[in-house]
């Protein structure tokens, strides 16, 4: 089997990865596995690396380690997604990391040794396919779509980290206060199978395969990412007041039990919806990558991806 690792260079602020490559290094060699390093250079570079990769392999098993956080996995995953022989692994180095949060109970995922040395686990991922950055596409996300208030403070603490004297999380803090002042969710038209569940203004909505999401927030405690169903939130348009009551518990993970749920949010377990938003376009982050969408369908794609998950104690080495 061989082995690829593709880092970003950007990730973690770019600490580290000289180091990261010499233990990826040293690792293979004392495993006598086959390794190769890619550094990335760009959005959108590491999927078309991993593509291209994927297709060299002809058939052969692969193990394609993407080294950052959950956009430069997700960009693999779209770049590998189709290959029967290649299975997806995550070196979580990035800012959020809340895929292998999904696996909290198994092994050490910054241990080169025991990555390579992984077993293997099929898990679901979420399909969506419309007009997403200009253009009619179909893509693929593992862990979770949000949409709305979060979304929209994701994308001004990107505007906001571009000016001077204000840093990342200063940037994120700012963003919380602007869009908690605005209340800006998003208005739109959301159906399953015909049904209507949303059609107007709400908070945010999330389409989840994992439970985390903004670097270890549990806002959906009740997905499960090999279910072969994904969980639907949508936090209705509640006062200024209620939302903040609400939305402590919500990134927690502990409004399920909450009196009243139903008049506050929505949840459900879903394989199919479709969401139009009531303006022409609407923000879109997926694995915590932002893009601007029109009318985009989600779907289940089950038990579709070989996902590389260390074990605890890995396997003694033989001389």
């Amino acid at each position: 089997m061989k082995n690829y690792f593709f880092i970003n260079p950007a990730a973690g602020q770019g600490k580290g990865i000289e180091n990261l490559i010499r233990e990826i290094e040293t690792s293979a060699e004392k495993l006598q596995m086959y390794c190769e390093i890619y550094i990335t250079k760009g959005v959108g570079d590491g999927e078309a690396a991993a593509r291209k990769a994927a297709e060299r392999l002809c058939g052969e098993k692969g193990r394609f380690f993407t080294c950052g956080g959950d956009g430069t996995l997700n960009e693999v995953i779209n770049g590998i997604f189709g290959f029967d022989n290649v299975t997806a692994g995550c070196i979580p180095i990035g800012t959020g990391n809340d895929m292998i949060r999904n696996f909290e109970t198994d092994g050490d995922f910054l241990n080169i040794t025991q990555q390579l040395l992984a077993g293997e686990r099929w898990i679901d991922l979420m399909e969506y396919s419309g007009v997403i950055g200009g253009r009619q596409q179909t893509r693929y996300c593992a862990n979770m779509f949000n949409i709305g208030f979060d979304c929209n403070v994701v994308e001004l603490a990107g505007r906001l980290k571009k000016k001077p004297l204000i840093s990342g999380s200063l940037a994120y803090l700012l963003a919380v206060l602007g869009i908690f002042i605005k209340k800006e969710g998003i208005s739109l038209f959301l159906t399953e199978n015909g049904e209507i569940l949303a059609d107007g203004e709400v908070l945010l909505c999330a389409v989840a395969n994992g439970k985390y999401c903004g670097g270890g927030l549990k806002t959906s405690p009740q997905a499960v990412i090999d279910d072969g169903a994904f969980d639907l939130n949508i936090i209705k348009n509640v006062p200024r007041r209620v939302f903040l009551r609400l939305f402590t518990k919500y990134v927690k993970g502990n409004y399920l039990d909450l009196p009243g749920l139903e008049k506050l949010l929505t949840v459900r377990r879903c394989t199919e919806v479709e969401l139009s938003p009531k303006a022409k376009e609407f923000f879109l982050c997926a694995d915590g990558e932002i893009s601007v969408a029109e009318s985009v369908k989600f779907r289940i794609v089950p038990q579709c991806l070989r996902f590389a998950v260390p074990k605890k104690t890995p396997e003694k080495l033989t001389d």
